[in-house]
């Protein structure tokens, strides 16, 4: 009989232990939030995971990131990025790098603390093919010919748009004057100093309007966003940017219609607006290697290169 009792004292120890186990990870649960909110600027070695984390009480993060893997769930004792994080709520934006192309990883934010690791919902995603090196070409409506580079998951034209027409055939307005470049609300192209001579070097300045047409490069291609402009810096890094899109320094067209920054300066619209009348553009400088991002009226003249769609 006395042993039975034992059995039973036990095994209802057993039981407490486990209840009380279970509390201990419920509590951790309820001590961190953590949200694995979305997967962005995918190139084909690396992504970017945006999470947000919140504390109750004054708990203390000690750690907190994303991790990443193959095969899930992912943890901590995989890929991971971290940072310290101390505030109550706290979002952050990781980098996931040292990825494979047309590669599908999972990912989730976590946050440690005294009492544990607790991790957030978990997310899939596959990294594009890269096309980095493959050339080609692309003809727009009026049988001018574009090279093209693949740049990670991407393929650029390497040459300044020229066309006079929209791909759907209709007319680009010629505005050379001062009158005919500020007030015309319609698509709109110029040479760089009104000079026919540079159009087949250096390309057409484009108002926005005309950038706007979702028109102006050959059917199948596009002007490219501000996204997709980040996505080209965040895949090229540090390399040199002027050589890999082989930039034309074609200046721009700026107040008053002036000519400005030729031989200098290559500036490239994009198809995102900054403000009812104002748009994002990308400038490079010929001796340097690092991309711009500005804004700029819509009224202002730039040159322009496609991506492929």
């Amino acid at each position: 009989m006395g042993k039975r009792v034992c059995l039973y004292l036990v095994v209802i120890n057993g039981i407490f232990i486990i209840i009380t186990s279970g509390c201990k990870k419920e509590y951790v649960s309820k001590a961190f939030e953590v949200n694995t909110v979305g997967i962005s600027l995918l190139t084909p070695v690396s992504a970017s995971c945006s999470a947000i984390i919140t504390t109750s009480g004054s708990t203390e993060i000690i750690e907190a990131g994303v991790c990443w893997s193959k095969i899930q769930p992912s943890t901590v004792s995989d890929n991971k990025t971290s940072e310290n994080c101390i505030s109550d709520s706290h979002s952050f934006t990781a980098n996931l790098a040292g990825l494979f192309s047309n590669t599908t990883y999972y990912a989730r934010a976590y946050a440690t603390g005294k009492s544990g690791t607790v991790y957030g919902n978990e997310l899939s995603f596959t990294t594009p093919v890269d096309h980095s090196g493959e050339k080609g070409t692309v003809s727009d409506i009026e049988g001018n010919v574009y090279q093209t580079i693949g740049i990670g998951s991407q393929i650029w034209t390497t040459g300044n748009m020229r066309a006079t027409k929209l791909n759907d055939g209709s007319d680009i307005i010629p505005a050379k004057c001062y009158r005919c470049w500020s007030f015309i609300t319609t698509p709109g192209y110029c040479w760089y100093d009104n000079d026919e001579m540079n159009k087949s070097t250096y390309g057409g300045l484009y108002n926005w309007y005309t950038v706007n047409s979702m028109k102006l490069c050959p059917a199948g291609w596009h002007v490219p966003g501000d996204d997709e402009w980040t996505i080209l810096e965040t895949f090229l890094g540090g390399s040199n940017v002027v050589d890999a899109l082989s930039c034309l320094p074609g200046g721009y067209r700026g107040d008053l219609a002036t000519f400005i920054g030729f031989g200098e300066v290559s500036v490239f619209w994009t198809t995102s607006m900054a403000s009812s009348d104002k748009a994002d553009y990308r400038s490079l400088q010929i001796n340097g290697i690092e991309i711009k991002r500005g804004i700029s009226p819509v009224g202002w003249g730039a040159s322009v290169r496609c991506v492929k769609d």
